[in-house]
């Protein structure tokens, strides 16, 4: 829109032109409705534009419009994004216990124990292959990746998560719609 606006301004300036010659209006006659080849613009030998500014000055002020409400449009947007974001990260906090809370704000990443098999899981922030699945040493068996469809919050996302993961009754259920990924490189132990 930007560069859209400095060739709406550079046509206006075109348009307007920079001379203000009061002789050129002089020179201005504008046909009779009677005479042939009438089309209701003005003649001038020296023609200075104005009747085409003034024809446009109702486009300037519509994309001038247009602008406003597009980056009016995209604040509000970023204010939902940023509202729901922190309504689903104090959702997730609620859920958490105190030890699970006190290492996701250290380290950006919760365990679990799955309600059904005893797994430990470890839940990092993020929608996406986020959680791995760990050995009973601490290291990565291998990495799940289940989310929902659809825009929903990270948070909200991790919450989902967590109680799926905690519940006996939900866990295998989950575990059978995950996708199975290798472990990442760095969380192999040589």
């Amino acid at each position: 829109m930007h560069s859209l606006n400095r060739t709406w301004h550079a046509l206006w300036r075109f348009i307007a032109g920079s001379s203000s010659s009061d002789n050129r209006n002089a020179d201005i006659r504008v046909r009779e409705r009677s005479e042939p080849g009438y089309n209701g613009i003005a003649e001038s030998e020296h023609f200075d534009g104005r009747w085409l500014a003034a024809l446009c000055e109702p486009i300037f002020e519509q994309v001038h419009v247009a602008q406003r409400n597009s980056e009016l449009a995209r604040q509000e947007a970023l204010r939902k994004d940023r509202r729901a974001k922190r309504r689903s990260l104090t959702l997730l906090l609620k859920l958490l216990n105190q030890k699970q809370r006190q290492e996701f704000r250290e380290v950006r990443h919760f365990h679990v124990v799955g309600g059904r098999t005893g797994n430990r899981y470890r839940i990092h922030v993020g929608s996406i292959s986020n959680i791995d699945v760990l050995h009973r040493n601490g290291t990565v068996r291998h990495r799940l990746c289940v989310q929902p469809t659809g825009d929903v919050p990270t948070y909200d996302v991790m919450a989902a998560q967590l109680l799926h993961l905690q519940d006996p009754d939900t866990e295998l259920r989950f575990l059978r719609k995950a996708n199975v990924h290798p472990a990442r490189i760095e969380n192999y132990t040589f």
